[in-house]
C-alpha cells in the first residue's frame, strides 16, 4: 500500500500491494492521528465509513470497521455512497473522522482508502504521510474499550441528499429531461432521487450497482452517454466516476463537457456577477489545467490563483481562502468550498443546473461559446536518469501560447504529469490537421526541455538521439528534481 502520486489517498492492487491487514493498520493509524479514543470523553469517538462499488469494497470495509472498533471507535457505516457523502456526513454527524473505501475514480483493479477530518476536508499531504509513518511503525489495533458498529439510517443519509437539494437554491428543474448513467458508480443511490425531487424528468440508463465493468460505463466510454441523450431526447446527460467525485456532461448536439469545460461554464456564470461585488471571489486552478482555463476565466473578470503541484496542494491552498468559490482540477473534478470540501460529481451537476435555471438560459446557451472540438492525446515517457522541470515555468508557458496560435484561437494545449516518468499531452481544436500539427510540436517541445544531471548541481539538456535512432545513455540523476528555466 502506498500514497498516490497526488498525495490524497492510499491505493494498491488487492493481494499484491494492499491487503486487509494493511487496511486495518491504516484505519487504526488514521484514528490515532486524527484524534483517537480518549477516556476523558463521556462518549466514544464516532467514525463514518462508506464505500464505492468496487469488487473488494465489502471485504475491505469489514476490515476497516473491525480495526476501528478494536481501537475504541463507534462506527457508522453508510454503505454504498460517493466520496462527497462521506466528507459531508463526517462533519454532519460530528464524527472525529471519515473513511472512504474505494477502488478509485477509474480503475476497478485496485483498492484503497481515503480519510477525512472532522471538518469534512480530505486528509492530504503531510498529514497523510504522518499516517503512513504510523503504519510503518506498527499502529496499535487495541484499546481499553472497544466500540460498536451501527448502520446509518435513512435520516442520516438523507442529510446528504438534503445538502444537494439545498445547493440548487430550491430552483426547480420542472420539465427538464435529464439522462443519467450510474453504471458502477457510487452515485447510483442518489442521482435519480435528487433530480426527481427537483422536478426533473429522469431517464436512467443503468442503476444496477453490481455492474462494475468499466467498459460498460459511459464515464469510460462517453459516446454511450451521448447516444443515450439523443435516444431519450433528453436536454442534458450526466455520467459519474466510480467514486462519484467527477461528472461528465453530454449535450444534445453531441458536445461533451469535462471538468475543464465545466469550469469554463461556471467561470462565465460567476464572472458576470463579479463586477457587482466589492470583493472579487477567487477561482483556484491546479497547474494541470490553468494554461487552458486561466485566460478564459480571467477574461470573465475573476481573480485566478494557480497552484503548482498535485491535487493535495490545491486542497490545502483553497482551504485557507474564504473567498474561493470554486477549485478546478482536471483529474480530480470541481470543488465548491461553500457546499462541499471535496470533489463531488452530483454537487457539480446540481450547481450547473441551478446556474442555468437562475440565469434563464438553456445549457446550450450557457456553453454556446465552447466549440465542439477534436481531441488528440499523446504520452512522452521520460527516460531513466532524465527529468523535466515543472511544466508551468514562464518560458514554457510562452512556447505553449505560440502552439495555441496554430489552432485559430479555438483550441487548447494541455500538459500534465500523471506519473513521475510520463508527460501527458492533450490538444483540442476544430480542425484535425491543426490538432495533428500541434500535438507533434508539443511532443517535440517536451523532449526539448528534458534535462539530465551533470555533476553535483549542474543541469544540461538531454543529448538528442543519434543517427541510428538509438537514444544516448542517460546520465545518473538524484531523486530531487530541481526546477530550472529553459536554456536560452
Amino acid at each position: 500500500m502506498k500514497i498516490t502520486n497526488d498525495r490524497s489517498a492510499f491505493y494498491g492492487i488487492l493481494g499484491e500491494t494492499i491487503d486487509i491487514y494493511q487496511a486495518e493498520h491504516a484505519a487504526a493509524a488514521a484514528f490515532s492521528k486524527l484524534g483517537g479514543y480518549s477516556s476523558s470523553r463521556r462518549e466514544r469517538c464516532k467514525v463514518v465509513v462508506g464505500h464505492d462499488a468496487s469488487p473488494s469494497a465489502d471485504m475491505m470495509t469489514s476490515a476497516v470497521c473491525a480495526a476501528l472498533c478494536a481501537s475504541g471507535a463507534d462506527v457508522i457505516t453508510l454503505g454504498l455512497v460517493p466520496s462527497g457523502a462521506v466528507s459531508f456526513l463526517t462533519c454532519a454527524c460530528d464524527a472525529i473522522m471519515g473513511v472512504m473505501v474505494t477502488g478509485g475514480r477509474y480503475d476497478f483493479d485496485v483498492s484503497g482508502l481515503k480519510f477525512y477530518r472532522n471538518d469534512g476536508r480530505q486528509v492530504t499531504g503531510e498529514q497523510l504521510q504522518a499516517i503512513q509513518a504510523a503504519i510503518d511503525g506498527g499502529a496499535s489495533l487495541s484499546s481499553k474499550q472497544s466500540g460498536r458498529i451501527k448502520r446509518a439510517d435513512s435520516a442520516i443519509v438523507g442529510l446528504y441528499q438534503r445538502n444537494l437539494i439545498d445547493a440548487s437554491g430550491f430552483t426547480m428543474f420542472e420539465n427538464l429531461r435529464i439522462a443519467i448513467d450510474c453504471t458502477g458508480s457510487a452515485s447510483a443511490p442518489f442521482a435519480r432521487y435528487v433530480f426527481e425531487q427537483l422536478g426533473a424528468v429522469v431517464s436512467v440508463m443503468d442503476s444496477d450497482i453490481d455492474s462494475v465493468d468499466p467498459s460498460v460505463s459511459s464515464f469510460e466510454n462517453p459516446s454511450v452517454l451521448i447516444n443515450y441523450v439523443k435516444d431519450t431526447e433528453s436536454d442534458i446527460g450526466f455520467s459519474f466516476s466510480a467514486d462519484g467525485e467527477i461528472c461528465i456532461v453530454a449535450l444534445p448536439d453531441g458536445r461533451l463537457l469535462d471538468s475543464e469545460r465545466l469550469g469554463e461554464v461556471f467561470g462565465r456564470v460567476y464572472g458576470e456577477g463579479f463586477s457587482t461585488e466589492e470583493t472579487t471571489p477567487v477561482i483556484m486552478l491546479s497547474d494541470n489545467c490553468h494554461i487552458a482555463l486561466g485566460p478564459y476565466i480571467k477574461s470573465m473578470g475573476a481573480e485566478v490563483r494557480t497552484v503548482t503541484g498535485d491535487y493535495s496542494y490545491l486542497a490545502e491552498e483553497y482551504a485557507g481562502f474564504d473567498s474561493v468559490i470554486m477549485a478546478v482540477d482536471r483529474l480530480a473534478g470541481i470543488v465548491f468550498p461553500r457546499r462541499s470540501y471535496v470533489p463531488d460529481g452530483l454537487m457539480t451537476a446540481v450547481m450547473l443546473l441551478s446556474c442555468m435555471n437562475r440565469m434563464g438560459m438553456s445549457i446550450g446557451e450557457l456553453s454556446e461559446n465552447l466549440p465542439k472540438l477534436i481531441r488528440s492525446t499523446a504520452s512522452v515517457v521520460i527516460p531513466s536518469g532524465a527529468f523535466i522541470p515543472v511544466l508551468r515555468t514562464t518560458d514554457l508557458e510562452e512556447e505553449i501560447r505560440v502552439l495555441r496560435s496554430y489552432l485559430s484561437g479555438d483550441g487548447r494545449v494541455m500538459m500534465y504529469r500523471p506519473e513521475s516518468n510520463k508527460v501527458e499531452i492533450i490538444v483540442e481544436g476544430i480542425k484535425a490537421a491543426q490538432v495533428s500539427k500541434v500535438i507533434e510540436k508539443a511532443e517535440a517541445l517536451v523532449r526539448k526541455n528534458l534535462r539530465v544531471q551533470d555533476g553535483a548541481a549542474v543541469f544540461r539538456r538531454q543529448v538528442q538521439e543519434s543517427a541510428d535512432n538509438k537514444p544516448a545513455a542517460p546520465q545518473a540523476v538524484n531523486d530531487h528534481y530541481m526546477n530550472v528555466k529553459k536554456e536560452s
